[in-house]
């Protein structure tokens, strides 16, 4: 993401948004050099026994944070209402993506990047890029991807990530 010297603004990114969930709110407030991104698809999930943390319709979609200074990403979950204004109700804990070092300009930092988000018979597929080498599916349970949920998990949207 490039950033606009005046104004702050990305370019390149549509439309800056800001969210009035509270941790999203605490974690850019605290980390303004964060670069918090949205994803652009999202899955209706309505299977209450299988998500007790949020047990009613609601979207799931993937979001990343990117530290610039470092280069590095966070990736996380987050559920949000079915109807409008849409409002994010959940995130949860980082996902557990396995990163690869890179052999290009970010000098060998090991990331991973994700990058889909597909469901099938109660399983979650998220889709991603390793160190820009190679192609990765984690695959979750809905309940395995709730319990990312949990509030005792997911109560420091940057544990593991931010040190």
């Amino acid at each position: 993401v490039n950033y606009d010297e005046e104004t702050g603004a990305p370019i390149g990114c549509g439309n800056q948004i800001t969210s009035t969930h509270l941790p999203l709110v605490r974690l850019q407030n605290e980390h303004p050099d964060y670069a918090i991104s949205g994803s652009g698809q999202a899955l209706l999930v309505n299977q209450p026994n299988s998500t007790p943390h949020l047990p009613r319709s609601h979207f799931l979609a993937l979001f990343h944070v990117k530290r610039p200074s470092t280069k590095e990403y966070g990736h996380f979950a987050y559920r949000f209402s079915d109807h409008p204004p849409f409002q994010v109700l959940q995130i949860s804990a980082q996902l557990p993506l396995r990163a690869l070092s890179s052999n290009d300009e970010r000098g060998g930092v090991a990331f991973a990047f994700a990058s889909g988000l597909a469901m099938r018979n109660g399983i979650v597929a998220v889709t991603y890029t390793a160190g820009d080498r190679e192609s990765r599916v984690l695959l979750l349970t809905l309940e395995k991807l709730d319990a990312l949920f949990d509030p005792d998990q997911a109560a420091n949207i940057t544990r593991g990530y931010d040190t």
